[in-house]
């Protein structure tokens, strides 16, 4: 159920499964720090399953590419 939620989300640009602590790492947009809070409080804190949810902020972006060094 949450990866079909995530999958219409619009404010999410891409989601890993990963390994580690966290089961998921999502690349969420919005236009700024209170659209973020709504985002987190409205949708992703009502999604089932979802447990705990930590935060990181990008100050800047250093560096963006889809090339494969191939």
């Amino acid at each position: 159920t949450f990866e079909q939620m995530i999958q219409g989300c619009d404010n999410v640009l891409s989601c890993h499964n990963t390994t580690g602590e966290a089961d998921f790492l999502l690349q969420v947009v919005a236009k700024d720090l209170d659209d973020y809070s709504r985002f987190v409080d409205k949708v992703l804190r009502k999604l089932p399953g979802v447990s705990a949810i930590a935060s990181n902020i990008s100050l800047r972006e250093l560096k963006s590419s889809t090339r494969l060094p191939i």
